[in-house]
């Protein structure tokens, strides 16, 4: 395996939708003169195309590393294990799978990895937005070169 490359599947009917056609509403009742009701049309319109028509790489698996979004990529060799865990996104329990870094790596973490305590700086969904067989793929890959716990 030289790149395996798993890519997000939001849900067509999802809350950018629904805050779309909203706008879309508020623009026929105001006879489409309103500039707040176009720029909320347009923003979410731009965040569902950006969401379901252009394809939003999730993790990208080599031999040597892991890559998860836009994160730097991270290498097998500087995981010291893993863990599937739930956590709370929304009100509801999720499950995802966290990987814990061996102290001392150099590692450039971005904003969101610094800040996102609940999840941990390296942390893979489990609970839908990849298909079920990308994810039992990716654990299945995952167990290959690390220990989960």
């Amino acid at each position: 395996m030289t790149q395996k490359t798993y890519y997000y599947h939001f849900q067509t009917v999802d809350n950018s939708l629904i805050a779309m056609l909203l706008g879309f509403v508020m623009l026929c009742f105001t006879g489409f003169k309103c500039p707040f009701a176009w720029g909320v049309f347009v923003v979410m319109a731009l965040i569902w195309i950006y969401k379901k028509v252009l394809n939003q790489k999730a993790i990208v698996i080599t031999d040597k590393d892991i890559k998860i979004d836009h994160c730097e990529p991270l290498a097998w060799k500087d995981i010291k294990n893993g863990e599937i865990k739930e956590v709370r996104l929304f009100g509801r329990k999720m499950k995802i799978l966290a990987l814990y870094p061996k102290k001392g790596i150099k590692y450039r973490y971005n904003y969101l990895q610094l800040h996102n305590v609940t999840f941990g700086p390296f942390a893979i969904p489990l609970y839908g937005v990849l298909t079920a067989e990308d994810e039992k793929e990716i654990l299945k890959i995952i167990k290959k070169h690390i220990k989960l716990a």
